[in-house]
């Protein structure tokens, strides 16, 4: 009979414990799917429910890993998180007029253009935000979202991040159909169901094509991150010479991978068939970044070639099946040399920035300025800057553009230790998806503004959270291992026992560890 160790025997709640973490785990995941279906969370009644899905999820995440003695999340980046908090409450703070004026008189002739209560000298306050209620709901959603956070990267820290990249996965596959079957059904409503102003050009249940692409970016490197590391792992102990090459398809490993191969292709597909030239563009970045990973992770040449055919029979395939005379032709219709109307909206935003370079407008007033302040290519109204980095200088001023550096550097130095621990297992090559994700996201919002859509701020939050998180427990980093899981061992049967019934000094034990989670 197979009893637990004494040590596990004592632990009577290993199993709530794994409820609490199989809850914690999939609060992420449904706040990620409900950021996506609600249309990206872009109206209120979606992204108020978002907010606090993701608070609770970073609650229970952060109470589930509280023991954990991890390194993803440490004291430095939550007190950067902490301080631009602040200084979007900062925003938020009723100043008097005249102080206002000091340090921001272009607020003060935007306030008197956009409030009539302000211009008519009937307000004797005002906060920094030119429109503080927008500021106010930009600032619960960072609250939720660096909540989820500093929740997900110590649970992944815990329970690793295998199981909710192929949850996600998984989810993805099932919006990549979505949009691939409604694109030739769409008659001007979403799901057939939610109708949009003519002209808008929306991909699965997104409004904007380039903000499912966006999610797709963020998403594809992660599954091929997974494609990657069950290569590199399945190949090490295949024995020379092509019988057993050939004979490794016929293994249920390879059927995973096979499963994990076409995944990848219906959601590089989806993206393309979006023909949106940032997304696509991103996409082949992302193909270039990870291959770069490739070469840094596989010390053998097969393991090298096997993932680089699969990324080139990846691109062959989504482009052949996608056209590519209509994907040239797409590329060649782009006014290139002003960006398909980016450059005036740049410029504009540009204008901002010169006129709020303390404060800023207050974080989500964008739209405020831009009606006073677009002045190119005014057959559109350019309620966002097309350029993220730009919108933040003219939301935030150097208030704002400080904080953001400070988490941006402190991030970057976590990842980067994270990053030589454990090179080659799957949480390293996940990590490396993760980094893929977020290069090539940061390289579409220099001319979209997808992580404008809280859904998709949902889903980098997890990525960065993915990016960060380090397995504290791992006992053989060669066998993929990121947690260890509780170990069992053989009572010891009468047969071994000595003659005064105890048992002897040296009894038969059975180490069975449950397989240690290959994430």
């Amino acid at each position: 009979m197979i009893h637990p160790a004494p040590a596990v025997a004592a632990d009577a709640g290993a199993p709530s414990r794994d409820r609490a973490v199989a809850l914690a785990q999939m609060l992420p995941l449904c706040a990620i799917a409900w950021g996506a279906l609600a249309f990206g969370g872009v109206y209120a009644w979606a992204y108020w429910p978002l907010a606090g899905v993701c608070l609770l999820s970073g609650c229970v995440a952060t109470y589930v890993a509280r023991d954990a003695a991890g390194k993803s999340v440490d004291t430095p980046l939550v007190l950067v998180l902490t301080v631009l908090a602040g200084a979007i409450l900062v925003q938020l703070l009723p100043l008097p007029v005249h102080t206002l004026s000091t340090f921001s008189p272009h607020t003060i002739d935007l306030l008197h253009k956009l409030n009539p209560a302000f211009a008519a000298g009937l307000m004797r306050w005002h906060a920094i935000s030119v429109w503080p209620s927008d500021t106010l709901v930009a600032f619960v959603l960072y609250a939720s979202l660096a909540m989820l956070l500093v929740g997900t990267a110590r649970l992944l820290s815990v329970a690793g991040s295998r199981r909710l990249v192929q949850a996600l996965t998984l989810f993805g596959v099932i919006l990549a159909l979505i949009g691939i079957i409604q694109k030739p059904l769409y008659a001007g409503a979403i799901y057939g169901l939610w109708p949009l102003d003519i002209g808008r050009m929306p991909f699965g249940p997104f409004v904007n094509r380039n903000h499912f692409a966006g999610w797709m970016l963020m998403a594809l490197p992660l599954t091929l991150a997974l494609l990657s590391g069950g290569i590199h792992r399945s190949m090490r102990g295949l024995k020379p010479g092509w019988r057993h090459k050939v004979l490794w398809f016929s293994s249920p490993e390879a059927s995973q991978l096979i499963l994990v191969a076409a995944a990848a292709v219906i959601m590089a597909l989806s993206l393309m068939l979006t023909m949106s030239r940032s997304g696509i563009a991103a996409f082949m970045l992302s193909l270039v970044i990870m291959a770069s990973f490739v070469v840094r992770a596989s010390d053998t040449r097969s393991r090298r070639l096997a993932s680089t055919a699969c990324f080139v029979l990846l691109v062959i395939i989504v482009v052949v099946w996608s056209g590519p005379e209509v994907l040239a032709s797409r590329f060649a219709a782009g006014d290139w040399g002003e960006f398909n109307n980016r450059r005036g909206a740049w410029s504009d935003a540009w204008s901002v920035v010169r006129d709020f370079p303390l404060s800023g407008t207050g974080l989500n007033t964008y739209w405020a300025a831009a009606l006073f302040y677009q002045r190119h290519e005014l057959e559109y109204f350019f309620a966002q800057s097309h350029n993220d980095y730009f919108q933040i200088a003219a939301e935030g001023g150097l208030l704002l553009i400080l904080p953001v550096i400070a988490c941006i550097g402190v991030f970057v130095r976590n990842v980067s230790r994270t990053m030589h621990d454990g090179r080659g297992s799957m949480g390293w090559w996940l990590r490396a998806g993760a980094v893929t994700s977020l290069l090539s996201i940061a390289c579409q919002e220099t001319v979209e503004f997808s992580l404008q859509m809280p859904g998709n701020a949902v889903l980098f939050t997890i990525v960065c959270a993915i990016a960060l998180h380090n397995p504290a427990n791992i006992d053989n980093p060669e066998e993929e291992g990121d947690v260890a899981e509780p170990r069992l061992r053989l009572a010891t049967p009468r047969s071994a026992r000595t003659g005064t019934g105890q048992a002897s000094s040296r009894p038969i034990r059975l180490e069975v560890a449950r397989r240690i989670d290959r994430r």
